[in-house]
């Protein structure tokens, strides 16, 4: 009895799977892309789906929300090729790294601008706000502000800014 009811469990459990995938309306090579510890049925979120430049489709997978923020791993799925997973830099303890997570994102497909803001604590004094604008198959960053919770404030400070004849030269 007690075989069959495990069974039984286990079935219902890949059905349900199978039925959260296929509302989310995640196709399965993009899925494979995420963290595994990715949890996108979290408070009803679903992704978001965007067309990019006329070349691929963004994904913008919800994966963690928490109380004052949302946690997104983004994909992209090229027309002709695999989809695979965007790194995004990240300003931390002073130094850069890399990660695969933004927070609240908004994108604009006009003009191809992502934007995050992610806050280190809930009172929201540390974190930081991020700009990056579509670049051929990447997104390249413009603008990155961080504080440290080591030092709070009200402003962000700008640690990064792309230089304006940068801008000029890649929009030609």
């Amino acid at each position: 009895m007690r075989v069959s009811c495990t069974k039984a469990l286990m079935a219902t459990a890949l059905s349900l799977a199978c039925a959260q995938a296929l509302a989310n309306g995640l196709p399965d090579q993009v899925r494979a892309q995420i963290d595994s510890q990715c949890s996108i049925s979290e408070r009803g979120l679903t992704p978001k789906q965007f067309s990019i430049d006329e070349s691929g489709t963004l994904w913008l997978v919800p994966c963690n929300a928490g109380a004052y923020q949302t946690g997104y791993e983004a994909v992209y799925q090229p027309e002709n090729g695999p989809p695979r997973q965007l790194l995004f830099a990240k300003w931390q303890d002073y130094s850069w790294t890399g990660s695969t997570t933004i927070f609240d994102p908004t994108f604009d497909p006009e003009t191809g601008v992502l934007r995050d803001q992610y806050k280190d604590r809930g009172v929201g004094d540390c974190g930081g706000m991020r700009i990056w604008q579509w670049r051929g198959d990447t997104f390249r960053l413009l603008t990155y502000r961080a504080r440290s919770c080591q030092h709070p404030g009200a402003s962000f400070p700008v640690v990064f800014q792309t230089p304006p004849e940068t801008l000029q030269k890649t929009s030609e």
